[in-house]
């Protein structure tokens, strides 16, 4: 049997720069629950999804970015590690933590937390990046995300919170 990940997922990089995290407070909504009250299944790639934007648009990474780049991250990777439910209009954080990384892609990991601070769920997705305009896969780092790499390592994203 696969135990359940409750840490990180990716190893920090020797010497690199500090993880980049961001989180988001929300409550479950009646529409996000099934008929047990729970939330389904398939409502938390979309609260990683809402965490992991506000982190990219604070750090130069947002969708518009990627547009105006002519670039595209598709998710390469993505999984789950559900720990225990969230409930209709529980309270709860999402945290969307970016690791550093050398090569062309993007490494997310995520936790939902309830407000006493237990796990919920945690994952990870792997992003890799595509030129829109020839639909290859960048190979090297494209500038976007060398230029952020650049403000990285001169600590401008330590605020995020």
């Amino acid at each position: 049997m696969m135990r359940r990940k409750r840490g990180k997922y990716f190893d920090q990089v020797k010497f690199a720069p500090i993880p980049i995290s961001f989180m988001i407070k929300r409550r479950v909504n009646f529409s996000e629950v099934d008929i047990m009250g729970r939330v389904w299944y398939g409502r938390y790639p979309l609260y990683f999804e809402e965490a992991s934007q506000e982190l990219g648009r604070r750090c130069g990474l947002s969708f518009q970015d990627f547009y105006q780049a002519n670039l595209r991250a598709p998710i390469a990777q993505f999984h789950i590690d559900y720990h225990q439910p969230l409930r209709l209009d529980e309270e709860f954080t999402v945290r969307a933590l970016s690791p550093w990384c050398e090569g062309a892609k993007l490494l997310t990991e995520y936790e939902i937390r309830k407000i006493d601070g237990s796990l919920v769920a945690s994952a990870y997705t792997v992003q890799m990046f595509i030129d829109s305009r020839s639909e290859n896969v960048c190979i090297a780092t494209p500038k976007l995300l060398e230029d952020v790499r650049q403000r990285w390592r001169k600590r401008e994203f330590k605020c995020l919170k």
